[in-house]
Order: C-alpha cells, then sequence, then structure tokens
C-alpha cells in the first residue's frame, strides 16, 4: 500500500515551453550561498551517518533563511538512494515508502548546545516524482521557496537538484496565477498568494500573516525568481510595465484552480493527520517538538502529561482538536 499525495497529476500545471535557464541559474545561485559554521557541522554528521546511501543534503526554512539555528530546529532533507539502504528496521523503510518523507529528530554536538536538527528523509525517486507529479504541494510548494544544497553525491546529482527545484518555482507560480483576486499584480502579490495557498494546506501554527512576512523579507529573490520564470508562463501571465503583471487567465480557469486548491486543502489534512501519526514512530520526543513548535509560534502552552508523552496516539486527538477549535492549527 502506497500513500502517495500524488492523488491525481497536475499536468495541466506543467510548463509547455520548459526550465528556463535563467530560472535554473538563478535557483543554483540561491543553493549556493553561504551558510553558517552549523550547516557544515550537520552537513558532515550527515554524511557520517547515511554514507553511501547519501544523495544529497536540502537545508530550507527559517534557519536557512539567516534566522541561524539557535534556539530552533534545523529543517533538513536528506535524500537517499533507497529506503532498505537506509534503515535497519524493516518497517522504517515501509513507512517511508508508504508515506514519505520519514522524520527523525536529532541533536549533533557543537560548541555549547547541542545544534537540534529535523531530518526528514526521501529517496530521490520519490523527491523527483513528488516535484513533478504529485498533485498536492507537499514537495512543491517547499521548494519552491529558497533552498541551500549542504552537499550532493556530484555534480550530476547537484545539476539535477537544480532542475527540480526550479520546476518548483514554476508548478507553484502556475497552480497559483489563476486564483489570484486582480488581473493586475505586483511580484509581492503574486508569491504572497502563492505562498498563502500553499501554506493552507497543512495544519500549521504559524500565523495566516507568515507568507506575507516571508514575501517581504526577501522580495528582491522572489521577484528575481518571478522574472526568470516569465518565457515559461506566457500563457497565464505577461509582464505590463516594470512591476506589474497581467493574468491572462479566463474566469473558468481561475474557478478550476481554485477548485484544485480546495481539494489539495481536503487531501492534505488527512495527509497531514497521517504523517502525524507516522512521526510518533518515528520522531523521538515528537509529543514534546508538536509543543514547543505550537508555543514557538503561537505562545500558546500545551500541558504534556506523562500519559500524552508515553501514549500520544490514544491521548493526543483530544489536544489536537482543542487547538483545532482554538484556531491555533490552521
Amino acid at each position: 500500500m502506497r500513500l502517495s499525495p500524488r492523488h491525481t497529476k497536475h499536468a495541466e500545471t506543467r510548463a509547455p515551453e520548459g526550465i528556463p535557464t535563467a530560472l535554473i541559474e538563478r535557483v543554483a545561485q540561491q543553493c549556493a550561498a553561504e551558510v553558517a559554521e552549523a550547516g557544515t557541522l550537520i552537513s558532515g554528521a550527515i554524511r557520517k551517518t547515511y554514507g553511501a546511501a547519501l544523495q544529497g543534503i536540502l537545508f530550507y526554512g527559517s534557519c536557512a533563511r539567516g534566522e541561524g539555528v539557535g534556539d530552533g530546529i534545523a529543517d533538513i532533507f536528506v535524500i537517499v538512494d533507497g529506503y532498505p539502504n537506509v534503515y535497519d528496521k524493516r518497517y522504517l523503510a515501509y513507512l517511508n515508502a508508504c508515506l514519505p518523507p520519514n522524520v527523525f529528530y536529532r541533536e549533533i554536538p557543537a560548541d555549547g548546545a547541542p545544534l537540534r536538527v529535523k531530518l526528514a528523509v526521501i529517496s530521490l525517486a520519490d523527491f523527483t516524482d513528488g516535484i513533478l507529479h504529485w498533485f498536492h504541494s507537499y514537495l512543491w510548494g517547499r521548494f519552491a521557496q529558497p533552498v541551500r544544497i549542504l552537499y550532493t553525491r556530484d555534480a550530476a546529482v547537484r545539476a539535477e537538484f537544480h532542475r527540480l527545484l526550479a520546476q518548483a518555482v514554476l508548478t507553484l507560480l502556475r497552480t497559483t496565477i489563476p486564483a489570484l483576486q486582480h488581473k493586475f499584480n505586483d511580484p509581492e502579490t503574486i508569491w504572497t498568494r502563492a505562498l498563502s495557498l500553499s501554506y493552507s494546506v497543512e495544519y500549521r501554527p504559524e500565523p495566516g500573516s507568515k507568507a506575507a512576512e516571508l514575501v517581504r523579507d526577501n522580495l528582491a529573490g522572489y521577484s528575481g525568481l518571478l522574472e526568470a520564470s516569465l518565457p515559461a508562463l506566457g500563457d497565464v501571465l505577461r509582464r505590463e510595465g516594470d512591476n506589474n503583471y497581467l493574468c491572462l487567465c479566463d474566469a473558468g480557469t481561475a474557478d478550476t484552480a481554485l477548485l484544485h486548491w480546495r481539494r489539495r486543502r481536503r487531501l492534505g489534512r488527512v495527509l497531514s493527520v497521517l504523517r502525524l501519526m507516522k512521526a510518533v514512530l518515528t520522531f523521538t520526543n515528537s509529543v514534546d517538538y508538536a509543543a514547543w513548535k505550537v508555543n514557538r509560534h503561537t505562545g500558546v502552552e500545551i500541558d504534556v502529561t506523562p500519559v500524552l508523552r508515553r501514549y500520544p496516539l490514544l491521548f493526543g486527538w483530544r489536544v489536537f482538536l482543542k487547538l483545532l477549535r482554538q484556531g491555533v492549527l490552521r
């Protein structure tokens, strides 16, 4: 059994002209941006753990954006060649194949406090499938945002990552541009809408303003991605002036795009719950991590009792439903 977020193809969102060279080059520049020493330590530890099975290491999220690991947790995607080569326990390989990725927590020694890392493990085949074919935006929505490549097995793998990350940008833009609320938009509006829709399809504790904040903090970067993507967006978007873009989609296309995002939201809620349940089996101190993340983003304290910590699948539902009712999870 495979619980793939693919659900249905999103071939209608693929760029008919292919991936513009300028977009791949811009993505490659972002991926090569310098990272703090913490990134080097994390990369070294992961390479020792996964050895010959490792294809690459992607660093994304708030820590990669320059906020530093510090009191946070670094978000890392570990790309491997296959699951049987990675796990000693067969059930972990089975879970990873059924609903990728598997998520683990790890602390890496460093001067002073250890570096806290959330590792998401996925095969290169599943990562590629997720970017190119999944209907749900779990992968292409995440990786349309700036990423740092900490390691690749060789230059060919690095080049493939650049192409896949560029395709993620195109897919997110092509699925969200028809859903813009106005015909004329600037880059900030386009990207805020794109990230808002992508964020809405998973349960998240971040405030609704998070997408707008991310775009404002890196508007030049996002504007550059949009400009580099234009040759592949000619059927849905046209530049009008220096900082204005005309959406070329008709009302029927807009209605279809919004319908697809509603479907992604319904599918995403199911997948989010399944991933939370799976994380209980793979993620050390998963309940404490979830409580910490909710508190960090919302200020809401969760009382983690010994019973909840020991039996999260039995007693976590009450907390989960309470957070939904309070609007803490969106």
